[in-house]
Order: structure tokens, then sequence, then C-alpha cells
């Protein structure tokens, strides 16, 4: 069911509550661009969730950037993989990522203490590597798209659900900017 919102430049829509749903749902949608994006949604007892699509500036550009190196975007998806993985096991570090120690509290929300455990430095991205605590009296449920940010390639959280006292690690990769 869906409520369309000319002057906005927006669309409501509520899953039907009686559907089944095992896992996920996916929908597709395209803008006036002719731009078409594939949104994988994960429905949870939540209260409404925000969901703001941008097309991109120039579609060229876009795909030029995203097949770097050998010409394949492969390439630059086993880059990103591969920097997740580094910073999920120091034992893989290959000497092509420089690793800073940093170890500094980033404030969020008052429910979790965040911490800035590392960078980890790339030719072309930065890693981010935080530990989240839950330091509230209720369960936590982390959504990978509330990190999400401008610039921002990768977010992976190790564990989404948190009970009061535990931690999980998260890690992000973001382009490196020409001043890093």
């Amino acid at each position: 069911m869906g409520k369309k919102d000319e002057a906005q430049g927006v669309l409501y829509f509520s899953l039907n509550p009686e559907a089944p749903v095992n896992g996920t749902v996916t929908l597709f949608v395209t803008d006036e661009q002719n731009t078409t994006y594939k949104l994988i949604l994960v429905p949870r007892a939540i209260a409404a969730e925000e969901v703001i699509l941008r097309p991109p500036a120039d579609k060229t550009a876009a795909a030029k950037k995203a097949s770097v190196a050998d010409g394949r975007a492969t390439s630059y998806e086993r880059k990103l993989k591969d920097l997740v993985l580094v910073m999920a096991d120091d034992e893989l570090q290959d000497g092509t990522v420089d690793k800073v120690d940093v170890n500094k509290e980033v404030p969020l929300w008052k429910e979790g203490r965040l911490i800035l455990e590392a960078k980890f430095m790339q030719a072309d991205f930065v890693g981010e590597k935080y530990r989240l605590t839950n330091v509230s009296s209720t369960d936590m449920l982390l959504v990978e798209q509330e990190l999400f940010r401008r610039g921002v390639r990768v977010v992976s959280v190790r564990n989404q659900t948190l009970a009061p006292g535990d931690s999980t690690y998260i890690y992000i990769v973001r382009e490196r900017k020409d001043n890093e």
C-alpha cells in the first residue's frame, strides 16, 4: 500500500502486516531520470524508517570510479572486501594497509559506548574499526543503514543485536580524502 506526495517528491508505503515475510523484501524504485535503485529491506518491529535516494551526479563518472585498476568492477569490490577482512583479522595484513591505533571514544548514542579503535589507511580508502558496547538496560538493535554517510562505501556490523553489556565490532570503509 503506498501514497505518493508529488509536491515533496516522497513515496510513503507500508507492508501488509498479514503478508508472510521470510527474511527480506526487495523493491525496485525508478526515478524521473530513469535511474533504478534496488532496495533490500529487512522488516523489523521499529518506528518508521526514512530512505533517501539521490541520483548519481554523472553516470559515466560513477562507472569510471567503479572500474579501477584492471577495468573491472570486481577489483574495486575486491579492494573493499580485502580491507574489511584486514580490519577484522590483523594476521591478514599484507603491507598494503597502514594501521594506526586510535582508541578514542566517539559520542554517538547515550545507549551505547562507541570507541574508534583503529584506522586502516590504503591508497583509495580509509577503514575504521569501532567497538560498540550496549550500556543501556535493554537490547540494542543495530541497522547498518544508520551508519552510512557521504563517502562511505562499506558498513559491516559483526552482531546486529546486543544484549545489555555486550559489545560488537563495526567496520566502516570510506573514500580517502585528499588531506589524509
